[in-house]
Order: structure tokens, then C-alpha cells, then sequence
């Protein structure tokens, strides 16, 4: 049944300064955050249209009616811009899935992501945290955004994989991981297949990549068949899907859709976790007064021994650091849908199949909402200092039905790196570098080059 829209809506207005052919993709391309900075500063009312190359799309610029289009997943369901290039890295996994499926494989894949779980896997990243921390020594250069990615790699790898092959497992990941995003970059905004097949040296480099994490989670996933026969749940989320049935007909994923959504967790866990650690701790080494009142919630907290999942619940300043960091650096910085029927939206009509983008990131610079929005003010965010129109902004996991499934999984990850290493090390930069965010599908730190100095208090063992 075709729904009627009232009132009669108007077309958005097309942003300015597209070329013929091109669209707007040249201007994306060159500096993509402050293009969609500048359509969100011209684009208060609510929605802008753009064009990438000959295709339209439109842009939501108000927090209230990106709100409202995650709350319809059937009008606007995934797909569009950013949906279809990660298709090319996931599949069908549950973050890129048509909601028809979403409905099938959430409560699936709920399971492995239940609290008990998360405890459980909270132990293999501190192990992971403490070994990294324990490798370094007093005065070492260290560049943050590699290592903790790295680091990152590792945790995903041993969450997903328990078995003997998931060390060898964060090696290929972590090796194939650059190229395999700077190719979701440019399927992102070049919405035109022959050239994504062309036989150039970025695609050879893109197929290479994307194969490689293919075949190395197809061996895990052929290693854990294997010994299915004996029933054993390993403890780790591949085990978890394995196990999962479709609650309606008890049948089980197959091998290509679990390989699907390793992959599709892998991305996530790997990109969010190491650059959003990065990000936190380079903060924190600027601001020695956050800084110090995190650390006086560790010695409170934790006293002679490691950190554990159980001691975040006590550690409110960190929290806020954390949030704050995702308000400025959403890893999924520009996100999209189709819509699936004539809709309006902010007194605009958006047509049926429509591709619709919005930006956690420019959403959660409103300068109408954040004060200094480019700021680190980790603070903005104590209980009796925090607005509704700041809670509505704030998207870096989305909303819904479809919020991230992996999003306590990847806080507490966060959370358990830096209290790790905030505990035996102080992080400072070690040239005069600006750090700044860098757009390769996901966005992520540019180098950051930081010397590690051994803490006088040893309350950390």
C-alpha cells in the first residue's frame, strides 16, 4: 500500500558548487569532512541534496530526523553509499543486511554478545592489554595508531578464535586491513562499478586484501568444523555463531555467512577499537587534568592489581572521556540508507529509492548543541551538565533495532586498553606532529608519534 504523504512536501535544495559530470564528487574527495561540514552549516533545515557523479542523494543534516529515519529501518532501511561498498567487504553480515534479514540474524548473533560473555572475553583483551603494556620500556618511541591497532587485530583475532590459529589469524587480518579500507574509501564515493573492476594497481591491491582475510577466516571457520562432532564451546564468538539458531526454524548459519560476519566484526572491532584508543590516550597525554582524574579512579578502583571488566562500572571520568572522544571521532563517520517509499522528512520529499546519508560526525560538532565543539571537554557530559538536544546528537553507534550489536563489546575493550596502559605508563608526544582525522572509509588518526615514560607509582603490577 503506498503511503500518503501530508503535507505536500517540496524538494530539497541541491548544495552548491557541483560540477556537470562529477556532482559534488571532486569536493568530497579532496576534503570530505569539511564538505559535509559546510552542507550541515547551509543545511539547517533539515536535508540537502547532493550528487555523486550523475546519482543523487540526500544528506540529513538535523538530529531529529536522522532519529527518526533510524527508528523506521522498514521506510529507510540499509543500503546506499556506504551500505553497498561494505557489502563488497561483509556480505550480508548483520550491520549491512536489509532489514527483512535483521530481523532474523540480530536475535541470532544476540547471544554471543550477551554480559556473561563479554566477561569472558574482557579477560583475553586485558591479557592482551598487559603483555602489550609489559613489552614496552622507559623512554621508547612508540607510534600509537599502529600499535594499537595491532593490538586491536590481536583481541579481535583471539575473541573470534581460540583455537591455535589465531595468532598466525591478527597477522594476516592486521597486514591486509589498509588496503582493504583505502578500497572501501573509494567505492564510497565513486558509486560506479567498471571502475572498482578496472585492472589497475588500487583494485589489484583491494582483491588481494579482501581474499586474504577471506581465506584466512574461511580456514578458522574449516578448523572449527572439524571438531563440531564434539559439541565443545570454546567460549569465543565463533564458537557462539556456530552454535546459533534461527529462533523460528532452529537452523543454523552457514559457512559463507559466518564468514560474513567475522568479517563484518573484524572491520568494526579493529577500526573502532584501535583508533578511538589512540585518540583517548593522545587526549588524555593533553589534558593532565582528565588525566589525573582517571587515574585517581584506577588507584581507588583497582589499587596493586590489573584492571577488569567489573571495575569500569566505578570509573564515571573515564566513561566521559570515552564519550567525548566518540563525539568528536566516530569511526563510522558517514553512514546510509534507501529509502524504501515516498517519505518526508523536515517538510522535504525524499522519493522511493533514494539513497539518504547522514554524518554522526558533523551531527555531533552541531555548534548549536555543543559548545566549542572541536574541543576536548570530556566534562560536558556530567549527569547534571548534559542536554537532551546533546543526547540526541550523539549517534556514534546509531540508534534502534539496528544500533551496533558489538557496541559493549568495544567499550569495554576501550576502556580496559588505556586503563591498562595509563597505569604503568605516561603517554607524551614525541615530535611537534598535529594529529588530525584521517577519511579511508572508516576515519582513523594520522600518525601519531608518542615516548612512553614509566610511572613513578608502581601500583600496577
Amino acid at each position: 500500500m503506498t503511503t500518503a504523504v501530508h503535507p505536500v512536501p517540496v524538494p530539497p535544495a541541491t548544495a552548491a558548487g557541483g560540477l556537470p559530470l562529477a556532482g559534488h564528487l571532486l569536493a568530497i574527495l579532496r576534503d570530505p569532512l569539511t564538505f559535509f561540514q559546510k552542507q550541515h552549516a547551509v543545511g539547517t533545515e533539515g536535508v540537502v541534496k547532493l550528487r555523486l557523479g550523475p546519482k543523487p542523494v540526500h544528506l540529513v543534516t538535523r538530529a531529529d530526523l536522522v532519529r527518526r529515519l533510524l527508528a523506521d529501518p522498514v521506510a529507510f532501511d540499509k543500503g546506499g553509499a556506504f551500505i553497498d561498498s561494505a557489502k563488497a567487504l561483509v556480505g550480508n553480515a548483520v550491520g549491512t543486511c536489509p532489514t527483512v534479514d535483521h530481523r532474523t540474524q540480530r536475535p541470532m548473533l544476540q547471544p554471543a554478545f550477551h554480559h556473561r560473555r563479554i566477561v569472558e572475553y574482557s579477560r583475553v583483551m586485558q591479557r592482551c592489554a598487559a603483555a602489550l603494556a609489559g613489552s614496552w620500556q622507559d623512554g621508547q618511541y612508540v607510534e600509537l595508531v599502529d600499535v594499537l591497532h595491532r593490538l586491536a587485530a590481536r583481541v579481535a583475532a583471539r575473541t573470534l578464535f581460540s583455537g591455535p590459529g589465531a595468532a598466525h589469524a591478527a597477522e594476516e587480518i592486521q597486514r591486509h586491513f589498509p588496503a582493504m579500507l583505502a578500497g572501501l574509501h573509494r567505492r564510497m564515493f565513486i558509486p560506479v562499478d567498471w571502475v572498482h573492476r578496472a585492472p589497475v594497481p588500487v583494485n589489484a591491491a583491494f582483491d588481494a586484501a579482501l581474499h586474504g582475510i577471506q581465506r584466512t577466516v574461511e580456514g578458522e571457520i574449516r578448523a572449527y568444523r572439524a571438531e563440531e562432532a564434539g559439541g565443545a564451546d570454546r567460549g569465543d564468538l565463533l564458537s557462539a555463531m556456530m552454535r546459533a539458531r534461527d529462533p523460528y526454524t532452529g537452523v543454523r548459519l552457514t559457512d559463507a555467512e559466518l564468514k560474513d560476519q567475522v568479517i563484518s566484526m573484524l572491520m568494526g572491532a579493529i577500526e573502532t577499537t584501535g583508533s578511538t584508543a589512540a585518540w583517548l590516550l593522545h587526549h588524555l597525554a593533553g589534558e593532565p587534568q582528565a588525566e589525573e582524574t582517571v587515574l585517581a579512579e584506577l588507584r581507588r578502583a583497582v589499587g596493586e592489581r590489573g584492571v577488569r571488566a567489573e571495575d569500569l562500572r566505578g570509573m564515571g571520568a573515564l566513561k566521559q572521556c570515552l564519550t567525548e572522544v566518540l563525539r568528536l571521532y566516530p569511526p563510522f563517520w558517514l553512514l546510509s540508507r534507501v529509502a524504501t517509499r515516498p517519505v518526508e522528512l523536515g517538510g522535504y520529499l525524499v522519493p522511493a529509492g533514494a539513497d539518504v546519508l547522514f554524518s554522526p560526525y558533523c551531527l555531533q560538532r552541531d555548534p548549536g548543541v555543543f559548545a566549542d565543539p572541536d574541543r576536548f571537554d570530556p566534562w560536558r557530559w556530567d549527569p547534571d551538565r548534559v542536554t537532551p538536544a546533546q543526547k540526541e546528537s550523539q549517534l556514534p553507534f546509531g540508534t534502534g533495532s539496528r544500533k551496533c550489536l558489538g557496541d559493549v563489546f568495544g567499550a569495554t575493550e576501550i576502556s580496559l586498553i588505556v586503563a591498562t596502559v595509563l597505569q604503568r605508563w605516561q603517554i607524551g608526544p614525541a615530535t611537534g606532529l598535529r594529529v588530525v582525522p584521517v577519511v579511508k572509509g572508516t576515519m582513523r588518526p594520522s600518525l601519531m608519534p608518542m615516548v612512553v615514560r614509566r610511572r613513578e607509582e608502581a601500583y600496577a603490577r
